[in-house]
This record gives structure tokens, sequence and C-alpha cells, in this order.
């Protein structure tokens, strides 16, 4: 009697373990291979997600493309610092955009969404911020002082860079000499043209004497007499004035024009200005910035 209980008891241990082992067995084949229903699911979830960045996307596209056509020359600010801003509900006042709803059919936030573009020392920036239930970002768009219109609201932004004019360092100037100096690219030349005393002359200074004539009784006659260093020498029988040129030299300096040169070396430091723009910016390339392959 009591060994046919511990033999029931047995048998139904052993169906209990085998009917756990069933189940933990097609517990584990659900994990690896699961069901049509939730591999669909699972998609259909990750489609939802990928949709909602886009519609994010294409909502804040088209307030960067509304208000890139907006705010041209006569739209915007005109000293460094200013600010010009509209929301997206003065947006939709002004007919600018059609209202446009999130990927939770909700309305997006008409105050917090905005535009607002900022004159900055070299160019102006328009940050357009989007403000939705289910997401809140901004882009930046930039574009040059001399622009009439802000560049096309590609996602896709590129690095420009210029070489900056002034990134030349300086040596000491050297002594002016009259040797020739030709400027290249690294060698800076000053000129000057002084003027240099190259022999003397002599100026001759003539000075008329003038004397009144000696009187003599020659022969009882009474005559006026210029003697023989005089020019006009000789005895005359009316009153005269005796008159000689006498010259005098004087030393005199004699100068010409003389170039002189002087140079200094200048080494090139290898600065640039740097920056990120749509990457169809011909403004910047206009400027002298060129492409250099880095994209974000």
């Amino acid at each position: 009697m009591y060994g046919e209980e511990n033999e029931k008891r047995t048998t139904l241990k052993n169906v209990f373990v085998k009917i756990v082992l069933v189940v933990l067995f097609i517990f584990i084949l659900m994990m690896l291979f699961p069901t049509k229903g939730f591999v669909e699911n699972y998609v259909d979830d990750k489609m939802t997600n990928s949709e909602k960045v886009d519609n994010f996307n294409n909502n804040l596209l088209a307030m960067a493309t509304a208000g890139s056509g907006y705010y041209t020359s006569s739209r915007l600010p005109s000293k460094t610092g200013d600010k010009v801003k509209m929301t997206l509900g003065e947006m939709y006042d002004n007919k600018l955009l059609v209202k446009f709803s999130d990927s939770n059919n909700r309305v997006c936030d008409n105050k917090k969404s905005y535009i607002e573009v900022t004159k900055e020392e070299n160019e102006y920036t328009m940050k357009v911020n989007l403000s939705c239930s289910d997401k809140e970002d901004y882009i930046m768009l930039h574009m040059g002082l001399d622009g009439t219109e802000f560049p096309s609201t590609s996602t896709a932004r590129c690095e420009f860079v210029k070489n900056l004019d002034d990134a030349w360092s300086y040596g000491d100037w050297s002594s002016w000499s009259t040797k020739k100096i030709v400027e290249d690219g690294t060698n800076q030349v000053q000129t000057k043209v002084s003027k240099v005393q190259t022999s003397t002359k002599k100026i001759a200074h003539n000075k008329v004497i003038e004397k009144d004539a000696v009187r003599l009784y020659y022969n009882n006659s009474l005559v006026y007499v210029c003697a023989s260093s005089y020019d006009n020498a000789g005895t005359f029988n009316q009153k005269t004035v005796c008159r000689k040129t006498v010259t005098t030299y004087t030393e005199e300096p004699v100068y010409k024009s003389v170039r002189y040169y002087r140079s200094r070396s200048k080494t090139y430091n290898g600065k640039v200005d740097t920056k990120w723009s749509n990457c169809d910016d011909t403004s910047l390339i206009d400027d002298g910035y060129v492409k250099t392959g880095k994209e974000s």
C-alpha cells in the first residue's frame, strides 16, 4: 500500500517537470522566432518614429524657407547686434505659411516658435526655432553682409575657409641702402628718395665799383683821369666817373637725387577664417572662401 502511493507521487512529479520543460521550450521558440504580429508592430513603431522626425524637419524647413524669402535687404537689421524677430503666429498672419501640425496632430506653439535675424560683425545669422508637442529644436542660417537673400535651407552644411590678409608676421627693417631690392612673397620693401651732395662748384659774383676821376692840370688844362685798373681808364676833358668790375667766387655744393631701399622678411602664419554654411553658399565663395570637403 505504501509502495503504491510512493509510485504515484513519483509519476505526478515527472509529469509536472515535463510540462514545465515544454512551456520553457515554447517560450524560447517565441523569443528566437517572433510572431508575424510582433514583427509588424515593431516595424510600424520604428516607421512611426521616423515619420515623426521627417514631419518635424519638414515643418522646420518650411519656416526657414519662408523666412529666407521674407528677410531681404530692406528688412534686415542695420546695426551690429540689432535683431528682428517674427513668431510662427505672425508668419501665419502675414500669409507666409499655411498652418501645420506636429506628428501628434497638434498645432505647434505660435509664440515659442519663431524666426530671429541678428546682424553680426561679419555676417547675418537667422535662427529658426520650432516648438511642438513632440519636439523643440532650431537651425541656423548664415549670410554675408553684402547679400540680399539668405541661402537655400538645405540641411547639409559645409566648412569654408579663407586665408586672412593680416596673417603675416614681420621681422625688423634692414638699414637703408642704395642697392636695389625687389619685393616678393616673403620680402616687404620700402623706398625713399633723398638729395645727396656729390661735389662742389665755383659760383662767380660780379660787383661794379665806381669812383670819381682824379682832377689834374696838364699843360695848363684841367683834365680828369681814371687809373689803369678801371674799365674806362684814360684821360677825359670833363668830369667822369671811373668804373671797374670786381669778380669774387664762392664754393657751393652739387646735389643729386638718390633712391634708397630697405626690406624686412615676412612669414605667413597659416591663419585662416573658418565658416560653416549651406554647401551652395555662393556668397562665401565670391568672398574668397573655399570648401574643405567637410560636411555636417
